[in-house]
C-alpha cells in the first residue's frame, strides 16, 4: 500500500511538473516552502553543561516542501507536495534526530484571490530516529499512520503565500529502543511558500 503511494505521488507530480513546462504561466504552479512547527509527544529530552535542555518532539521542527499547485476548475485547486520533516538537537558529544519525508495531497477553495482554505492526506514515509555519540544506540524506523491536514492560505502578492495549518498523524516504533511504542505527531505550524508562475 505505501509502496503503491509512493509510486502514485511520483508519477503525478512528474506528470504536473512536465505540464506546467508545456503551459509556462498556466494553471500549473511549481513551488518550494519553508515551515515551522510545533507539537506531538515527547520522543527525548537532552539536558546540557551549561544548564539548558532542548526536547525532540515528533511533530516539531522544520519542515521544507516542493510540489506543485494547480488550477481544477473555478474557486477549486489541488496542491502535491513532498517534504522533509525534522526536528533535533546538536551537541559537541552527540547527535539526536528524528526525521521523515511527507507526501501530501490537498485540494482547495478559494474564497477570494487573497485566501483560501483546504485540507487533505498526509503520508509520511522513512521515519526514523538517527543518533551518535553519547547518546548513540537510539536509532529506530517507525511507521507512520495516514494523516489528515487542514489548512488556510493567505496571498499577501501573487507568488508568496502563508500559510497557517494543522496536521493529525501518528507513528510507532518498528525496531530498536522504541519499538512498539506509539507516539501523537500532530502538529500546528506556519509556512512561506514561492510559487514560480
Amino acid at each position: 500500500m505505501k509502496r503503491t503511494l509512493v509510486c502514485a505521488a511520483a508519477a503525478l507530480l512528474l506528470a504536473t511538473a512536465a505540464h506546467a513546462q508545456q503551459r509556462p504561466g498556466g494553471d500549473v504552479r511549481p513551488f518550494l516552502g519553508f515551515g515551522l512547527t510545533y507539537g506531538g509527544d515527547k520522543l527525548e529530552s537532552f539536558d546540557f553543561s551549561n544548564d539548558t535542555s532542548s526536547t525532540v518532539r515528533a511533530g516539531n521542527l522544520v519542515d521544507l516542501k516542493a510540489g506543485v499547485d494547480f488550477l481544477v476548475g473555478g474557486p477549486f485547486s489541488m496542491q502535491a507536495s513532498i517534504g522533509y520533516h525534522f526536528d533535533g538537537v546538536n551537541g559537541s558529544n552527540g547527535d539526536y534526530s528524528f526525521s521523515r519525508v511527507p507526501f501530501e495531497f490537498l485540494g482547495y477553495y478559494s474564497i477570494n484571490p487573497q485566501f483560501r482554505i483546504g485540507g487533505g492526506v498526509r503520508q509520511s514515509f522513512g521515519a526514523q530516529v538517527d543518533s551518535n555519540g553519547v547518546v548513540g544506540g537510539l536509532d529506530s524506523d517507525f511507521d507512520a499512520r495516514t494523516g489528515v491536514v487542514l489548512e488556510a492560505e493567505y496571498f499577501p502578492w501573487q507568488r508568496v503565500g502563508i500559510k497557517f495549518r494543522a496536521v493529525s498523524e501518528k507513528f510507532e516504533g518498528k525496531d530498536g529502543v522504541y519499538r512498539g511504542q506509539k507516539f501523537d505527531g500532530s502538529h500546528a505550524g506556519v509556512y512561506g511558500v514561492f510559487y514560480f508562475s
